[in-house]
């Protein structure tokens, strides 16, 4: 029986916000990698973009993969900590893509234009949630 409690709901929702941030970022790195391909001078930069989003995508599985190991193994008491550590290591994540993603706008004028146009709707960002 698992019991349910205030500080344990608060590690449950910071989860998901930070898990909501990550696949924002990973549509929208879908979607800035087909805005790239369509111009042959852009390839270069799709390229870096797809292997923004493949270490993202494996570095999602790899944590989620440990946490599920270290759910089996660990105390009760060390649930939370437990909990709390894996959405450290997600916000952690989310940081790299972001300042990778930042860094790419920076040095093309393309993407970062295409980024500012759509930014306003979907790239928010899960500082406030997780402080």
């Amino acid at each position: 029986m698992k019991i349910v409690t205030y500080d344990s709901l608060q590690a449950e929702h910071a989860w998901m916000i930070v898990s909501d941030q990550l696949q924002q970022r990973n549509n929208m790195l879908a979607k800035s990698i087909s805005h790239m391909e369509r111009n042959q001078n852009e390839l270069p930069m799709a390229s870096r973009l797809i292997i923004l989003r493949y270490h993202l995508k494996m570095s999602l599985r790899q944590l989620t993969q440990d946490a599920r190991q270290q759910k089996q193994k660990i105390e009760r008491k060390n649930q939370l900590a437990e909990q709390w550590m894996h959405v450290h290591q997600l916000f952690f994540l989310l940081r790299q893509i972001d300042n990778e993603l930042g860094r790419a706008t920076v040095e093309n004028n393309i993407l970062r234009s295409w980024l500012e146009s759509v930014e306003g709707r979907v790239y928010r960002s899960a500082l406030v949630h997780l402080n």
